[in-house]
């Protein structure tokens, strides 16, 4: 990797909040859960529990553990014709039961329903597994079973509220942050990069932003030019911003933009002066991204709008508090379609839910969506130039929610 490609990677794991590995879903709470290995023969005793340990930190997870009655219902309503384990092991300072992943037995099931070595001391660690009915008990001899690998994982709690800019960069004086990303292999590959980031190619309105952007460009290693977020809007070499701002300032080189030298826009870092000029949109270089600072949730609330094509929308609270339903409505053109790229969805499959819907009411569902396997796709009306789209969370409990933006289509 080279200089750029690193700071991007630790921009990238501190901003881009970490999803579910497969074949783990996102299920409740935040937590990730899923069976890692279909039913094979195994010999109950500790050395099986240590197996378990290990199949599930191949997929970043660990064995299951029960903390409140949803946890234990959802386990129990798998229905399964066999017993399946779950992660009890005997700490061997302690001589107390804990789960695999160090958390303390703070819930059990009522009495009857699990053995009562679980209530006193433990010497060495057995194997745990819970019944087709929920019930909890334990072998410790060399024994013979079927069983499956179930794991789960916790994804981070979505950082506090903050007005400030987080891990973009922030000039103090325009309310927008910013950030330089890695080499991107297109002008599409750019607008890709900076919306997995929850922001959008920048757009450049006075000579401030430019020398900051420029600056920053330097400082992360993109020493021969970053992209701007600018296309050519029609015939000729006027351009405009992609993000819908006006074209109200531009600094390009003299004697640019050159007709037919490309219909996308670069600054030139090289000289102090960052000027601009027209670049083939399959060059590939360095990115520069820029998203509006975030306000805390309790200002954010839910928006009547009016959205614009190509603007990034949020649910209320993002990427903080998805707990605030809200409803949108996505307008076009009469006679198109409506286009929605869903950007980022992070929604407990339990609870949480994502509908679109063809038209203003009554129309056909396009989608009902949940859980975190639905970043990156896109949803097109069938007849309409309304998409309907409503954020219905029942709770949204340590989840970001959804980022998304829409288009002709």
């Amino acid at each position: 990797f080279d200089m750029i490609r690193l700071l991007l990677l630790c921009f990238i794991f501190k901003l881009v909040h970490s999803s579910c590995t497969p074949p783990l879903t996102l299920v409740s709470d935040g937590q990730c859960r899923g069976k890692v290995s279909n039913s094979a023969g195994i010999y109950f005793d500790g050395a099986a529990m240590n197996e378990y340990i290990s199949v599930c930190k191949g997929k970043n997870a660990f064995p299951i553990s029960i903390h409140n009655d949803e946890q234990q219902s959802y386990w129990n309503k798998t229905k399964l014709s066999y017993t399946f384990l779950i992660g009890l092991i005997c700490n061997s300072g302690s001589k107390q039961w804990e789960w695999a992943d160090g958390s303390k037995v703070d819930f059990k099931p009522p009495s009857g329903q699990y053995d009562e070595a679980l209530d006193g001391e433990c010497k060495t660690t057995c194997t745990w597994w819970m019944s087709k009915v929920g019930a909890w008990g334990k072998t410790c001899e060399h024994s013979y079973f079927n069983a499956d690998y179930f794991c789960i994982s916790q994804l981070e709690s979505p950082p506090p509220a903050s007005t400030d800019c987080g891990n973009f960069n922030d000039d103090s004086d325009d309310s927008v942050c910013y950030e330089i990303a890695a080499k991107a292999e297109s002008w599409k590959d750019a607008q890709n990069v900076c919306h997995s980031f929850g922001a959008e190619v920048a757009s450049v309105h006075n000579l401030q932003e430019n020398n900051y952007i420029r600056r920053l460009a330097v400082s992360r290693g993109a020493i021969n030019g970053v992209l701007l977020g600018a296309t050519i809007t029609g015939k000729g070499t006027d351009f405009g911003w992609i993000d819908g701002t006006e074209w109200d300032y531009s600094n390009f080189h003299k004697g640019f933009p050159i007709d037919g030298l490309g219909e996308c826009l670069s600054m030139d870092t090289v000289t102090i002066e960052g000027q601009w000029m027209n670049t083939d949109c399959a060059a590939k270089m360095p990115v520069a991204c820029a998203r509006p600072l975030h306000d805390t949730p309790e200002q954010q609330g839910c928006l009547d709008g009016p959205w614009k094509e190509g603007q990034i929308i949020y649910s209320p609270g993002f990427p903080n508090d998805s707990s605030v339903p809200c409803e949108f409505f996505f307008t076009v053109t009469a006679g198109k379609k409506v286009k929605l790229q869903v950007m980022l969805l992070e929604a407990n499959s339990c609870c949480d839910y994502l509908i679109l819907t063809d038209g203003y009411i009554g129309g056909t569902i396009i989608a009902n969506l949940t859980g975190d396997a639905n970043s990156g796709k896109s949803f097109t009306t069938s007849s309409s130039n309304v998409m309907r789209v409503l954020w219905q969370p029942n709770g949204g409990v340590n989840v970001r929610g959804v980022m998304m933006m829409y288009s002709t289509s």
